[in-house]
């Protein structure tokens, strides 16, 4: 599911602060104290989403919630760019194209990204392929907040750097990276927490009165993938496995998402059509890598290296194959 505002938010804040120092006996616990304040704490804010070290900004307002009856709640509003709205209640999520006048509802992704904090919680797992180190203080939304880097022990992962207001356990800014260059970030430019937060925080508010509603229809048995990955990157394994239409073409495909426990990769496999162009890797932040096999095109995409992805991909064979 895609994380003017330069006046609010000088350059500086944008930066993490230099030199690294190592890990407390702390840093581990304030990961699992975040992970879990992240799902369970009701709040609203400004959330600014951007990709590379100068790149496109977008603005989202967005509205979190958690009760024992529904679980954890969301609605995110666009505030820049083509309006969109979406609002994800536990296992299902809505999607609104306001100038398209279309909305889309259907299983959540199966693999969060953005502030997703609860993937950070499991630091036993997560210490196996990644070095925890504190980076010193920075302040985020005029917040003052503990920068902590998790650094990736080989080439299959990217690394992370976070600020977590430390007396809330609140993240604050959340940056995907390549070494020491940035590939994106997610960040409040404002927060506020509210404990009391009422039912209206979860309607959309957009009037979709006469919109067209397509309805993804929910899988009743588990998908059983035909191919199977024979070669995964350390640390890497299979989390979901569906099977989907191609908005492009409408052929039925299946999509399979693997990840370390942080960043993930979806593959697309597909028979392929003989007018089917080669299609190149992908730069940025969504890597994209392609391999055609037993007449079928397997496409990867998503926020990991190259060699991760490429690694996938060549390990692949239809079930039953030798």
């Amino acid at each position: 599911m895609p994380l003017a505002l330069n006046r609010l938010l000088p350059i500086a804040f944008l930066l993490g602060l230099a030199g690294a120092a190592d890990a407390s006996p702390g840093t581990e616990a304030l990961l699992q104290r975040m992970a879990h304040t992240m799902h369970t704490v009701n709040y609203e804010g400004l959330l600014l989403h951007v990709q590379g070290q100068e790149g496109d900004t977008r603005t989202l307002r967005i509205f979190h919630l958690f009760d024992e009856q529904h679980g954890e709640r969301e609605r995110l509003v666009s505030m820049d760019g083509p309006p969109r709205e979406v609002l994800q209640e536990g296992d299902r999520c809505t999607c609104v194209w306001p100038r398209a006048r279309l909305v889309v509802t259907g299983r959540a992704p199966s693999w969060r990204g953005r502030l997703s904090a609860e993937r950070f919680g499991e630091t036993a797992q997560l210490s196996k392929f990644y070095d925890f180190i504190q980076n010193g203080d920075a302040r985020v939304a005029n917040l003052t907040c503990k920068v902590v880097r998790l650094v990736p022990k080989d080439s299959y992962r990217h690394g992370y750097r976070l600020c977590i207001h430390e007396p809330s356990a609140m993240l604050l800014r959340l940056e995907l990276l390549d070494g020491d260059r940035r590939l994106e970030m997610s960040q409040f430019a404002s927060l506020r927490i509210v404990p009391e937060m009422g039912e209206e925080a979860m309607r959309l508010s957009t009037d979709i009165q006469g919109f067209r509603v397509v309805e993804e229809p929910f899988e009743e048995k588990p998908f059983q993938p035909h191919w199977i990955a024979t070669t995964l990157p350390p640390g890497y394994a299979l989390r979901n496995a569906a099977e989907r239409r191609s908005p492009h073409n409408g052929k039925v495909l299946e999509h399979l998402i693997y990840s370390d426990g942080l960043g993930s990769v979806s593959v697309f496999i597909e028979r392929q059509s003989e007018q089917a162009p080669p299609e190149q890797a992908g730069s940025g932040v969504m890597h994209r890598v392609t391999r055609d096999a037993d007449g079928f095109r397997l496409t990867a995409i998503g926020e990991a290296p190259e060699a991760a992805m490429r690694m996938i991909l060549d390990g692949l064979r239809p079930m039953g194959a030798p």
